[in-house]
Parts: C-alpha cells; sequence; structure tokens
C-alpha cells in the first residue's frame, strides 16, 4: 500500500513526464541518428525512460493492472474463454492455445521483476501461434504469471518459474522434446535460472529432473538481465535509443534479490562456463537490440555461454532496435514486425519442425 506522500508524488511524477512528451515531440524533426528511426518509439521510450526513472516500482505497480487482470482482458477480447491454472507457491498459469496442442512455449514475461505483463505480450504471443498454425503446427504458450518484487523476493520467482515447467512436464505429461522454454528480460533471466535448477539443482527448490539423455527442445532468452547490476563505468552508455537506463537496474535489482546474497541463479553471466556445459536443452536463442544498453553484457554472456554449453547457441541482434523491442514496440502501437521477434518465431517453427 502506498502511503499519502507516495499518491501526492504522482502529481510532480506526472508533471515531469508530460514535459517528456512535450520535449520529445518537439525534437521530433531534429533527433539524433541514436534515437529510434520512427516517430513513435522516439516519444514512446522517452517516456518510459522518464516513469521508470522517476516512479519506484511500487507506485508503478499501484497503477498497472496485474498480469493475470491484463490476460483475462486480452483473451476475452479476441472472443476466446480464459483458462489459467494456479500452481503452487502463489502462482498462475495462463494458456493462448489448447492445453492438449503438441509442443508447448513456457514464457516468462520481463520487466525488472517489478512490472506486470502488458497486454503487448498476448500479441506477441499470439502471432507466434498463428504462425506456427500456419505452418500446419501445434503450438500453445503458456504465460507465468509470478509474484512481483519487491514483495516477494528471490528466490520466489524462480522457485514459481520451475513449478510453471513442472506442471507442463508432470501434471500435463508432455514430452520435453515438445517443450521450449522463453523469456525477455527478467523472464529471460528466469530460463537461465530454471535451466541452471535442471541441471544444478537450487537448495531452497524442489527438485526437477529429466531422464537421462532427455532435453527440452530449445530456449529463446529476449534482451536477457542475466547480470542484475552490471558495472558499465567503463563503458559509455547511451539510453537515447532504449527504453531503459542504466539507474533501472540497482533499484529493481536489488529488489528482486533482496537480502539475498547474489549466486549464479541469479546472475547467471557470474557462472563459469562450465555451468552451462550440461543445460538440458537442445538449442538456445539469444535475442538483443543493437541500441539497448545491455547489449555488450548481452555479448558477454553469449561469449561465455558458447564456451561452456555443448549445444548450439545463435545470436540475433536487432538493427536500431532498443529493449525487448518484439512486445513493447507493440505496446507503443508500432506494430512492424521486429528482426528480434522474427527470429523468435523463425527459431520456435524450425525447433517444431523437427519434432
Amino acid at each position: 500500500m502506498l502511503s499519502i506522500a507516495q499518491k501526492l508524488d504522482y502529481i510532480p511524477a506526472l508533471a515531469s513526464v508530460a514535459l517528456t512528451f512535450v520535449w520529445a515531440l518537439v525534437t521530433l524533426a531534429v533527433r539524433a541518428p541514436q534515437h529510434p528511426t520512427h516517430w513513435l518509439l522516439h516519444i514512446g521510450y522517452a517516456v518510459f525512460r522518464k516513469l521508470t526513472a522517476r516512479l519506484t516500482a511500487a507506485q508503478m505497480q499501484y497503477v498497472l493492472p496485474a498480469s493475470n487482470l491484463v490476460y483475462n482482458r486480452y483473451i476475452r477480447s479476441v472472443r476466446q474463454k480464459p483458462l489459467t491454472v494456479k500452481l503452487d507457491h502463489g502462482a498462475m498459469g495462463h494458456w493462448i492455445g489448447s492445453p492438449d496442442a503438441k509442443n508447448i512455449l513456457v514464457w516468462y514475461h520481463g520487466g525488472g521483476f517489478a512490472l506486470p505483463a502488458n497486454i503487448a505480450y498476448f500479441k506477441f504471443f499470439a502471432r507466434i501461434v498463428a504462425e506456427c498454425e500456419k505452418n500446419g503446427q501445434s503450438l500453445s504458450i503458456f504465460a507465468l504469471t509470478y509474484t512481483l518484487a519487491p514483495v516477494a523476493t528471490y528466490p520466489t520467482q524462480l522457485r514459481q518459474a520451475v513449478e510453471a515447467l513442472r506442471y507442463i512436464l508432470v501434471e500435463k505429461g508432455h514430452s520435453p522434446n515438445n517443450v521450449i522454454l522463453g523469456g525477455d528480460s527478467a523472464g529471460g533471466n528466469l530460463v537461465g535460472g530454471v535451466l541452471s535448477h535442471l541441471t544444478h539443482t537450487h537448495p531452497a527448490i524442489h527438485p526437477l529432473k529429466l531422464d537421462n539423455d532427455t532435453r527440452i527442445a530449445g530456449a529463446v532468452m529476449i534482451a536477457p538481465w542475466v547480470c542484475l547490476q552490471p558495472d558499465l563505468s567503463g563503458r559509455i552508455v547511451d539510453s537515447r535509443g532504449d527504453l531503459i537506463t542504466p539507474a533501472v537496474g540497482p533499484l529493481w535489482g536489488g529488489g528482486y534479490v533482496g537480502a539475498a546474497p547474489k549466486d549464479f541463479y541469479t546472475d547467471l553471466s557470474d557462472a563459469p562456463v562450465e555451468w552451462y556445459a550440461n543445460f538440458p536443452v537442445r538449442k538456445i536463442l539469444v535475442c538483443g537490440g543493437e541500441r539497448e544498453i545491455l547489449l555488450p553484457v548481452i555479448e558477454d554472456f553469449v561469449e561465455k555461454l558458447r564456451k561452456g554449453f555443448t549445444g548450439n547457441v545463435e545470436f540475433c541482434i536487432g538493427k536500431g532496435e532498443g529493449h525487448v523491442a518484439p512486445v513493447y514496440n507493440l505496446y507503443l502501437g508500432d506494430k512492424r514486425e521486429t528482426q528480434q521477434g522474427r527470429r523468435a518465431q523463425g527459431f520456435i517453427g524450425e525447433l517444431l519442425e523437427k519434432m
């Protein structure tokens, strides 16, 4: 619950956001090459940067609808019946498509562990399902609603992410060969955490082991946040083409970890290369935007992952794109397909063709 002071703070905060909007509008014609090329993204990214810098996670959560409510609103807007499953440890899973589909994509949404999924996530999911159906492939998506930080802290969200996969493999009886893990930003962190748990059981989370020589079909990590508080002091950081700033990492990363020390489950990029060697997954796709501030960190992670992981690692950089562009560009009203989104869809389709 917000204090009265926090609620009153919305007034100056919204005033500063309004000024940012006006300034972005005024500078449209003279924006630098480092800014987004599309006018809608130029304005939207600027506003989002201001919002995340000016408001606390609690203030944003207070006005944003929860992920499960966003799902219900979306699924009814497309004249389908909501299908939500209550999972252990307070989590929920939402179906986009039939639970009886042959192939399942388990998705963990981003937002710094602090923001709920917005409606663009479900539009993005619908694109993936529709593309698979067009190609005669059976795919459904199981999207997790986890408890947001700092209401709950690590390892709660990782435990809930493991439970989502456990439900698909154990309760629903899907073969790992027909399951794909996916996530963006903080959700990409959870993908790495779940793969780590499958290989190196987390001491605070119930084990989930696959049979010998059994592997998950693939994993998609879009702009994975695998280093919660990266040291960017030796790098020139240009946020103009992105929707986040370096200030977000320490605040939201600290809110997620809480009092716990960081480890290889929270900061996968800190793990030795041997940590990745036996990840039980056939292929991994990592995506990043050319303009996002985390790109150097993601590049370092991919280089390390390729040295340690025995399977195939593909890296896609979306030219001119920002952080989690496949989702947030849709959220801002830009319906053009992103390079990262196109490659993620293609990667998933290629995995399904071999099943």
